[in-house]
């Protein structure tokens, strides 16, 4: 059974090599006789040509560029054109009162009135007087009986408004002591009493004086 199938192979061996035999004849033999050749264009081999492919983008990024809102293109706004303001003629009318003057030379100033001196007080105390007031007269008062027969002593101060010509005007008891007692002898004798009028710048005034008439008794 082995050798039938060396046998075997063998044969169909021998027969596949004549076939391929008579083949490479015959395509021999047919070249030869018709003179043609294979043509050299479908011996040589064609370029490579090599051609870029941009790959697709991700799937977000597709997402984001179809989200994306086209953008609408900027209408020009007409600028506004600035109004000419063309200002209002006035027209002023003024009367020329004749009356004004129409010169520095003819303009009448003010009259400056200055202000008056104040005058001087009609009364002066005796401190502002030139000179102290001197009595030229005094009659002696009478000592109240009822002071002299009580044995009492005492004194009065007044204030004497002496006129121009030295005379009394207004007597004014200030203090007494005892009090009810000598006021009333005093205003009616010291009535009676002259001084030199008191002057001020050399002028007579009228003044006041103030003096205490003492009453004592003799021993």
């Amino acid at each position: 059974m082995t050798w039938f199938s060396e046998a075997a192979v063998k044969q169909w061996g021998s027969a596949l090599l004549i076939t391929l035999v008579i083949n490479l004849a015959l395509f021999w033999l047919l070249t030869r006789l018709t003179g043609q050749t294979v043509p050299p264009s479908d011996m040589s081999t064609s370029a490579v040509q090599m051609v870029h492919v941009t790959p697709p983008p991700p799937p977000q990024q597709v997402a984001a560029q179809q989200q994306q809102p086209k953008t609408q293109p900027r209408r020009k706004v007409a600028q506004p054109t600035p109004a000419t303001m063309t200002p209002p003629s006035l027209t002023l009318q003024l009367e020329l009162i004749p009356d004004v003057p129409t010169t520095l030379g003819d303009i009448a100033m003010p009259e400056v009135q200055l202000a008056a001196v104040a005058p001087l007080p009609s009364i002066f105390d005796s401190d502002a007087l030139d000179q102290p007031l001197t009595p030229l007269s005094q009659s002696p008062f009478i000592y109240p009986l009822r002071a002299k027969r009580l044995g009492i002593e005492g004194w009065v101060k007044v204030k004497l408004l002496i006129s121009t010509s030295g005379d009394v005007e207004q007597v004014h008891i200030l203090e007494a002591q005892p009090q009810e007692m000598f006021e009333s002898t005093v205003e009616r004798g010291i009535r009676r009493w002259r001084f030199t009028p008191g002057t001020v710048q050399g002028e007579p005034v009228r003044s006041w004086v103030v003096t205490t008439i003492r009453f004592e008794l003799e021993s």
